[in-house]
């Protein structure tokens, strides 16, 4: 075979290959990003909080949240006893009150990772977290604010300074169970509801 006959068709094959490979790439390129990644629901989280209402929210999305609207939003933390409980009186407030939505952001994977999601959020919040022993200012899990176009308008994060202290079953009891639901009900009625 003539030794230029012999390169075109060896550049041919190549153009055909080359083609064939970015069809390929468009075609798995569409597949696997038109297919959508389950949706993760807060019982996912708490399995004794069925409540559709929740929403759970990334850092970029909360950080918007802190900037715009009137929200309500549950800072937890999915492996933590505390959030486990906090969520179960925030839940029963919620459906007493039969709010259309409130939003849950899962602190734990950007404060593990110290990005700037996270240092965002704790400068949106800056004057409401906990001062720690070394006197930084530092977003804790569980956490509730109400929020009204980038105002903290109430936050509650009394629970977080018992931790160190008492057992979850300890510190909810009665009395602190039937305070937690008046304080936080009074405050969704007169900064969320305006009533």
């Amino acid at each position: 075979m003539n030794p230029r006959i012999k390169k075109h068709l060896r550049n041919f094959i190549y153009a055909v290959i080359f083609i064939a490979m970015i069809g390929c790439f468009i075609y798995l390129g569409d597949k696997y990003t038109t297919k959508e990644a389950p949706k993760i629901t807060i019982t996912d989280y708490y399995k004794n909080v069925k409540n559709n209402k929740f929403k759970i929210v990334k850092g970029r999305e909360l950080i918007s949240l802190l900037k715009k609207g009137k929200h309500l939003i549950v800072i937890g933390n999915k492996d933590s006893d505390y959030s486990e409980k906090y969520m179960e009186e925030i839940n029963a407030i919620v459906t007493e009150l039969e709010i259309d939505k409130i939003y849950y952001y899962d602190l734990i994977n950007d404060k593990v990772q110290g990005n700037s999601n996270y240092y965002e959020i704790v400068e949106l919040l800056d004057g409401y977290l906990v001062t720690t022993d070394t006197s930084r200012k530092n977003l804790f899990a569980p956490s509730f604010y109400i929020v009204d176009n980038g105002k903290v308008k109430y936050y509650n994060v009394e629970a977080i300074a018992m931790k160190n202290t008492d057992t979850v079953q300890t510190y909810w009891d009665q009395e602190k169970e039937f305070s937690f639901n008046y304080e936080v009900t009074d405050a969704i009625n007169k900064y969320y509801l305006n009533k």
